[in-house]
């Protein structure tokens, strides 16, 4: 499942999606010229960006809270180290940080565990040897290196089969088009030139071999998918027969390939990008042994050097620091603590619900919930521009929306556990040999789904101590993690009008992703499938059209501008969540402003320049004030709290402000 299936290299990701907070307004802006600026101008003058992160928001700010919270609660557990049973929730916690903060073992015996999984790819003298070379590595470590696979609910049922991935640049297609900032290019080569001297080759040798892996993936860019095309679920959803998928990769061998990932019986392949696998199986020849054995040896001791020793971990971490103009590197205890908690985060979020998270508050917001989805519903029944037909099988898809506030039950383990068994240090583990044990464990889970059937009431999105939220459509479900559920995005003592600004809006933001072009393309029991009428959809499209071109106007600084393709079902969301929840104040003036203030305050943002054209090009979310400032002009209650008039800064005229449901 895609949800919880984790990498071992993360992906710097800003989704400042729902923190929010109460600030003063700016005396030198008007709430009707930038109203994000307005009331977010005293906060993003006096919040620092730490110097170990990229950015700044109220969601980084929460979640870090979180994770010094839990990481209290880590090292109480770790005081009592070598106490506990084994398979223990406490003894894996404890046993996995001595492993991940013992920084002598880690350096003493990292460089054993990868030397004896690249020599036989360095030993390789043949195509077919390198083959076996890297099955080999899989199946001691999990990790496939150049074609792998994970396991999706197939779009039309219930059944698990398997989504085919491949190896991919470092860089997105339009960073490869376009170096992303001064210097970039160079850096990476540089980055791989350091892993490549570090697994034995020399200067000169690994210079030449970036060198060659930088061409072969500008190579490859064309073939990569857009930004917009990984964020649409028609291609993330495209399904492979057996023999078209082997047909692609007749130098790899495509039989030999799936054989090798034990895909033996299976008919049906996820691929979202046919042309890419392809494209890199035409460089699956003699000529280039020598460079393919590079490009995996460099895979191998790039994808597991967070976990080996200290000079490898900092070659990665300082690039990417580098890269997304991070000031300076999270010291070791931080460090290791945060990755224990990501390594093991279903056992610290039964953590964080026992001691964050109530049965009141839980059900105080679902009924928050019951109350928008009302809304909705009376919404769509009076929708004018939808058969009967359709609006009775929407009405039905919000109905059947599951509701998971919190976290899941303990009994409710996740589909694929990540940590099943750790390695005591006194019984030989250390940090990377349990990433690879584990990563063996994890990849037979994964295997052990094929063929089961999907379950849509189990819990998937996030863990609970997420500061974040969701609607997944495949079981057709809004997530609200316990995480959000404090102040300031929710708090019982709060006013109405706070409320629904926050946790209000969140609700009814991921409500209106079932309704956004991705989301509704899947039916109420989450399966891909049409259930509109010609006529109907069309309209949809129009009416889903407009956000593109009225996001696209927003300038971000850089001589950057949103590109509103990319962030329009976002949009869509921000718009419906705000307009739902200013219908649930009925016109009181005051509460109102109390509702748009705090929804402003959601996305008060600062982040470096590097990390805001990555997002720029990368992200489906608007940057915060975009999303603010886009959000409130089209919404015709603001008009009214504020006496919103043309001339102003906010003001769009009625009939070029968007709207969908």
């Amino acid at each position: 499942m895609k949800y919880k299936v984790k990498t071992r290299l993360t992906t710097m990701v800003l989704l400042a999606l729902m923190a929010f907070g109460t600030v003063s307004a700016s005396e030198a802006v008007s709430e009707k010229d930038n109203f994000y600026q307005a009331v977010n101008g005293q906060t993003l003058a006096t919040k620092k960006i730490r110097p170990t992160e990229a950015s700044w928001s109220w969601f980084s700010e929460r979640s870090l809270e979180n994770k010094q919270a839990l990481g209290k609660e880590l090292e109480a557990v770790a005081a009592k180290e070598g106490t506990y049973a084994k398979g223990t929730p406490e003894q894996k916690i404890a046993d996995l940080y001595a492993c991940a903060i013992d920084n002598k073992q880690r350096n003493t015996t990292a460089r054993a565990h990868l030397q004896e999984l690249t020599g036989p790819i360095e030993k390789a003298r043949t195509l077919p040897e390198l083959t076996a070379a890297l099955q080999a590595v899989s199946a001691k470590t999990g990790t496939d290196i150049f074609v792998g696979y994970t396991v999706d609910r197939l779009p039309t049922g219930l059944r698990y089969v398997p989504r085919i991935l491949t190896v991919t640049p470092s860089f997105t297609r339009d960073e490869l088009e376009k170096e992303p900032q001064p210097g970039a290019w160079k850096a990476y080569r540089e980055y791989v030139a350091h892993i490549l001297q570090e697994a034995g080759e020399t200067p000169d040798e690994a210079t030449a071999h970036s060198q060659a892996i930088f061409d072969m993936e500008k190579g490859l860019g064309p073939h990569l998918l857009t930004s917009e095309q990984r964020n649409d679920v028609t291609v993330q959803n495209r399904l492979m027969s057996r023999g078209k998928l082997e047909k692609l990769m007749p130098n790899m061998g495509g039989k030999t390939v799936l054989t090798n990932l034990g895909l033996n019986k299976e008919k049906q392949f996820f691929l979202s990008n046919p042309d890419y696998l392809q494209q890199f199986d035409a460089l699956y020849v003699p000529q280039n042994l020598d460079l393919l054995k590079s490009y995996a040896v460099y895979q191998v001791y790039s994808g597991f050097a967070p976990s080996a020793d200290i000079k490898l971990r900092d070659l990665q971490r300082n690039y990417a620091l580098q890269r997304f103009g991070i000031a300076q590197a999270r010291d070791d205890k931080e460090t290791a603590s945060r990755m224990v908690q990501s390594m093991l985060s279903y056992e610290f979020g039964q953590i964080y619900m026992k001691n964050h998270c109530t049965a009141a508050i839980i059900n105080d917001v679902k009924n928050m919930v019951n109350e928008i989805r009302n809304v909705y519903k009376l919404r769509l029944e009076a929708n004018n521009w939808l058969s009967p037909e359709t609006r009775g099988k929407a009405v039905d898809k919000l109905n059947s929306l599951r509701v998971f506030v919190g976290g899941p039950a303990a009994d409710d383990k996740p589909i694929i556990e990540s940590m099943p068994d750790v390695i005591s240090p006194k019984d030989g583990g250390d940090l990377l040999a349990n990433v690879m044990h584990n990563g063996v464990l994890e990849k037979q889970q994964v295997h052990a789904l094929l063929g089961k059937d999907f379950n849509p009431d189990k819990w998937y999105a996030f863990d609970p101590q997420d500061v974040n939220a969701a609607y997944i459509p495949e079981n057709n479900s809004i997530t609200i993690p316990a995480g959000i559920l404090q102040p300031p995005f929710y708090d019982a003592k709060a006013s109405r009008g706070a409320n629904l600004g926050g946790i209000g809006v969140v609700i009814g933001h991921e409500i209106s992703h079932a309704f956004d072009p991705n989301g509704s393309k899947y039916d109420s029991e989450g399966r891909l499938k049409n259930w509109w009428n010609k006529k109907d959809y069309e309209a949809f499209q129009k009416l889903s059209a407009a956000f593109g071109p009225y996001y696209d106007a927003y300038p971000l600084g850089q001589g950057l501008h949103e590109n509103g393709k990319l962030v329009s079902n976002e949009a869509i969301a921000d718009c419906g969540g705000l307009s739902v929840a200013t219908e649930l104040v009925h016109g009181d003036e005051g509460t109102l402003r109390d509702l748009y203030r705090t929804f402003a305050t959601v996305f008060a943002t600062k982040m470096t320049d590097q990390l805001l054209l990555y997002l720029v090009q990368n992200d489906p979310h608007p940057t915060g004030e975009a999303r603010v400032n886009g959000a409130l002009s089209a919404t015709n209650g603001f008009y009214t709290a504020y006496g919103i008039q043309p001339g102003d800064g906010m003001y769009v005229e009625p009939q070029k402000r968007v709207h969908l449901w």
